[in-house]
């Protein structure tokens, strides 16, 4: 197998293997053909590193889907401490469009997946190729004839491609609609390296999700998997391989012959399966830690022990008046608010990322990014060896084992929870990160995924930066000063800090060490910070429903109530709207002192300044009133 080098840019014989894996209503998910062969004269087996492919190809719950493409990592076979990369694409067809039938066909349709192995994380490129092969495949309607597989395996790596087509397919600015703010809460969660669950279904577009979420980090979707499913794991039965000398070869292979699980429906009897007075346990805990999102109303005493330092960042590039022209102009107080589109990535677009030592060794040394697991995998994220992780899960078992993790991220309802207030305390997002995923979700729509990853290598780059500056220094406290203490403690950051001799980066030298979208404090900030809130608290979550049922309410009693519920429904949804909309294109985001804009001129303030009140004070006003709301 050829490794992927960082320097090279043309990749040649991606695909390794391609293999069939069909659904037997005795034996389960079970290897049907494998081009070229694995095991010699045996093609219908794996060696026992890939003795789990069948139930990642074919994933729970897949046939209540008639097609779908699941993403998945597996250790190298050649090279075990490398990760190969898989495409399965699934497909499921009524038993009467096919052509040549046999024994083992007896269900009303039939399932199988099409599962191509490759050397390098080409996901989003192959995956079109393969999808357009399948079909034709299951058109023939004789699944004995794999002609056209083998035929595609040959034109595939027939054709070069480049390392940065690995991104293609993979759209960020659909999770930065989704997730909008959040998306950077979640960058910054995977610069923490802790145990993260991803779960929802289908398998697709979970794994999709995944990667996509990991490509926002520069480099990393490229060159930082080497080692992402790669771990010397204290456990012999575990699913990955132990480390390639005599002794783990002895164990791995009776692992192999104690590992004979019954398949039933497609997925594995578990020996250690719940108890019902378990079961019960982890419900109360489940009630308990659930729904514990990043609550800011939580958070409000570190917002206010910020706040004073943060009205000074204003005034740090007063310390940078001999750089370039360029870095002051990055150092204006207005900055944050004029910045451009292209604003940010112009003031690095000149810096070498390789240079500034990224990818960052973040899936490296027990920490594992594996965009799917099935069931077999469970005992995986216990073991000892395993330091963190970032993976993807489709079975509901997953979320019950609430010890094995630290976050939970639901992607089908979009919620981030976790029970560590300590985590939620390092993941707060201060005013200048919310100005930077507000700037991010405004433009992101006109500019693309390109232009979204350049926001984001740009933030992270600042971030390194900054971080070189002593502990407790004021310009460490727009990104947070908890995390930041936090991702230096992290073995990523320390490995980053040799790789680069202690961060001596000649691009670094005309780099401000500040929060590229620091500022002073304005009425817009505010009600970004309260929007933000809105939609991350679980009583502002509450709140938004409760708009939403109340104008069900009005259009069912219009006729009783006459006028006055949608008059009281109109200010609540005109106050509402005034939040969550962003400022118009081409106005700074701050008003001048004086009235907000927009609002009658108030006799009691002709003639004289207008004093508003401290920003804590203003947060806390309007968490008040926001309690107080009463739907009727």
């Amino acid at each position: 197998m050829k490794i992927i080098d960082n320097i090279m840019s043309c990749i040649n014989e991606p695909v390794l293997n391609i293999i069939v894996v069909g659904f037997h209503h005795k034996r389960g998910c079970q290897v049907e053909h494998c081009y070229p062969e694995l095991v010699p004269g045996r093609p219908n087996e794996l060696p026992s590193a890939w003795r789990h492919l069948p139930a990642l190809a074919l994933p729970d719950g897949s046939h209540n889907y008639l097609s779908d493409t699941i993403f998945f990592h597996l250790p190298g076979l050649t090279e075990p401490a490398h990760t190969v990369y898989a495409i399965s694409c699934f497909r499921q067809i009524p038993i009467e469009q096919v052509v040549q039938k046999t024994e083992d066909m007896t269900r009303s349709s039939v399932q199988k997946s099409v599962c191509v192995v490759c050397q390098s994380p080409l996901f989003g490129r192959l995956a079109v190729k393969m999808e357009l092969v399948v079909r034709a495949w299951f058109l023939q309607g004789d699944f004995s004839q794999t002609k056209l597989l083998e035929d595609a395996y040959k034109h595939l790596n027939s054709c070069p491609v480049q390392i940065d087509q690995t991104l293609e397919g993979l759209s960020v600015l659909r999770l930065v609609e989704s997730w909008r703010h959040k998306a950077l809460l979640l960058f910054k969660l995977l610069l923490l390296r802790r145990r993260v669950l991803v779960y929802g279904a289908p398998a697709g577009p979970l794994s999709a999700a995944l990667l996509t979420l990991v490509s926002l980090l520069p480099r990393c979707l490229e060159h930082g998997l080497g080692k992402a499913a790669n771990v010397v794991l204290s456990r012999p039965l575990s699913p990955i391989p132990m480390a390639p000398d005599n002794k783990s070869e002895d164990i791995v292979d009776t692992a192999t012959d104690i590992m004979n699980e019954p398949y039933v429906n497609g997925s594995i009897q578990i020996d250690d399966e719940l108890t019902s007075k378990e079961s019960e346990n982890l419900m109360e805990e489940k009630d308990r830690v659930s729904r514990q999102s990043f609550d800011e109303t939580l958070l409000a005493d570190v917002d206010r022990q910020d706040l004073a330092s943060r009205e000074k960042c204003h005034s740090v590039g007063e310390k940078y008046k001999t750089q370039k022209p360029l870095v002051e102009a990055q150092q204006s107080p207005t900055m944050a608010r004029d910045m451009s589109v292209d604003g940010l990535y112009n003031l690095t677009s000149q810096i070498d990322q390789a240079e500034c030592g990224l990818p960052l060794s973040l899936f490296e040394d027990g920490y594992l990014c594996l965009p799917y697991l099935s069931l077999q995998y469970l005992d995986l994220l216990s073991d000892a060896a395993v330091q963190g992780f970032v993976v993807g899960a489709s079975n509901v078992l997953f979320k019950q084992k609430r010890q094995l993790f630290d976050v939970l991220v639901e992607l089908n309802e979009m919620r981030i929870e976790t029970g560590d207030l300590m985590l939620r305390r390092q993941l707060a997002l201060g005013t200048e990160d919310l100005r930077f995923a507000d700037h991010v979700v405004r433009h992101g729509a006109s500019q693309g995924d390109a232009w979204i990853r350049d926001q984001f290598a740009s933030y992270l780059i600042y971030l390194l930066r900054t971080s070189l500056l002593p502990e407790g220094s004021r310009e460490i406290d727009p990104y947070n000063a908890q995390f930041m203490s936090a991702f230096k403690a992290t073995p990523a950051y320390q490995q980053w800090l040799k790789t680069t001799n202690n961060g001596d980066i000649e691009a670094f030298a005309n780099l401000a060490p500040i929060h590229p979208f620091a500022g002073q404090l304005s009425v817009a900030d505010m009600k970004l910070k309260i929007a933000h809130s809105m939609s991350t608290s679980e009583g502002g979550r509450k709140v938004s429903a409760a708009v939403a049922s109340t104008g069900r309410a009005v259009a069912t009693t219009s006729r009783a109530v006459g006028g006055a519920l949608s008059q009281a429904r109109g200010a609540l949804s005109g106050w509402w709207s005034a939040l969550t909309a962003p400022p118009p294109a081409g106005l700074p985001a701050g008003l001048p002192d004086g009235l907000p804009a927009g609002l009658p001129d108030d006799p009691g303030t002709r003639g004289r300044a207008a004093t508003p009140d401290p920003p804590d004070k203003s947060i806390e006003d309007a968490s008040a009133a926001l309690n107080k709301i009463q739907v009727i």
